[in-house]
C-alpha cells in the first residue's frame, strides 16, 4: 500500500485497519479490494488528529502508507469485491448518522425556540 487516508475515524487508538485500496487500478472500481492492516505494520504512521467541532470524543487522523507489504491471507472477503463492502458498510452507518443530526437539530431547536420567545427586535 502507498498514498494517504484522511479523516480516519479512532485512527489513533486503532490496533488494526480495514483498508479498501484498489488492487487493480485498471480495473476501476472494481479492483478495490478491503484488506485488514495491523497498525503496527512497518511503514504505517498515523498522523495529528483533526481539531474537530464535535464529535472530539474519538480520534480523526490522517494515516500514511509507505510501501506497506500486506499478505494475501489479509484480504477480507474477493479481491475486487470492496467496493460493494465499502457502500453495505456505509449504508448501515448513515442510520446512525441521521439519529445524530436528529438529536443535534432538537437539541438547536430547544435553546432556540425559549429564545424566540423572549427576544425583541427593533425595540418593539
Amino acid at each position: 500500500l502507498q498514498g494517504n487516508k484522511l479523516w480516519i475515524s479512532n485512527a489513533k487508538e486503532a490496533g488494526v485497519f480495514l483498508v479498501f485500496a484498489n488492487a487493480d487500478p485498471t480495473a476501476g472500481y472494481k479492483g478495490i479490494t478491503a484488506f485488514m492492516v495491523d497498525a503496527e505494520t512497518p511503514g504505517i504512521s498515523v498522523g495529528t488528529p483533526e481539531d474537530k467541532l464535535g464529535l472530539k470524543a474519538s480520534s480523526t487522523c490522517p494515516i500514511h502508507f509507505d510501501n506497506v507489504k500486506v499478505e494475501s491471507k489479509n484480504i477480507l472477503g474477493q479481491v475486487g469485491m470492496g467496493y460493494k463492502y465499502c457502500i453495505n458498510i456505509l449504508n448501515e452507518g448513515r442510520i446512525g448518522i441521521a439519529a445524530q443530526q436528529i438529536g443535534i437539530a432538537k437539541g438547536c431547536m430547544d435553546i432556540a425556540m425559549p429564545y424566540m420567545m423572549e427576544r425583541k427586535q427593533f425595540g418593539s
